[in-house]
């Protein structure tokens, strides 16, 4: 099966992120049709991967947290940066992979 990609953030990276093809997107101006919005893309069979920016998922707060902790295996939901950048004190895709893999992949650079 193929799976399509999602996106939620600020204008400015939807309208990038459907310019790139993602097929589902959505604007955050309320926390109220953001939840909407991600509940439904996580209800959908068709998605495989979600693309939140860090500042959207912030701005959800607690309620962003729990919806999260009891979805499903798929579809994946990636948090990245938005124009103004972040930093977050964790790697959460470092994080996502150990639990999923049970392992920590470690990248040797050549010296």
């Amino acid at each position: 099966m193929s799976y399509k990609i999602a996106a939620i953030g600020d204008s400015d990276n939807v309208a990038g992120m459907a310019l790139a093809g993602t097929a589902y997107t959505h604007v955050h101006i309320s926390k109220d049709s953001t939840l909407a919005k991600l509940n439904e893309f996580l209800a959908s069979e068709e998605i495989g991967l979600i693309i939140i920016t860090h500042r959207v998922a912030d701005d959800l707060g607690v309620e962003y947290q729990q919806i999260i902790s009891k979805k499903k295996l798929l579809p994946l939901v990636l948090r990245i940066p938005d124009k103004t950048g972040y930093a977050p004190k964790a790697d959460e895709l470092r994080d996502m992979i150990r639990r999923t893999v049970g392992a920590e992949i470690v990248v040797k650079e050549d010296e």
